[in-house]
């Protein structure tokens, strides 16, 4: 098959109606993860029962597996595989990996200012 323009002005040599419903079920994923936070709880947790009960699954050539050691999800190809299963074995990687970027929290906190010592009383400008 003949690459395919997508929207984003990049070609794949995924079917084009196979891309459209990844891309599709995939935004409606995201989007309730960003409005439920049970549902993103849930996701970041066990993602691929949770994407499946979505409406999403892989290739049957795709098996994709918890790595206990590294603590991710990583996609096989099970025997040989053209183009097609190749790109989405990526796009399926790439996706398991922006869910664990869900379960990210921004819990950042700001060092002591320089000069300023925890616990002094802020000092007032003349």
């Amino acid at each position: 098959m003949t690459e395919i323009l997508g929207a984003t002005g990049s070609s794949s040599p995924i079917n084009p109606i196979r891309k459209k419903e990844l891309d599709s079920k995939w935004k409606n994923i995201v989007a309730k993860a960003v409005t439920d936070e049970d549902f993103k709880k849930k996701l970041v947790k066990d993602p691929m029962p949770v994407i499946e009960q979505e409406g999403l699954k892989p290739l049957d050539q795709l098996k994709i597996q918890f790595d206990e050691v590294t603590k991710i999800h990583k996609v096989g190809i099970v025997g040989e595989a053209d183009d097609e299963i190749t790109t989405e074995a990526k796009w399926w990687t790439i996706r398991l990996k922006m869910i664990k970027e869900f379960g990210v929290e921004l819990n950042r906190q700001v060092g002591t200012v320089a000069g300023f010592e925890e616990g002094t009383r802020v000092r007032e400008i003349i």
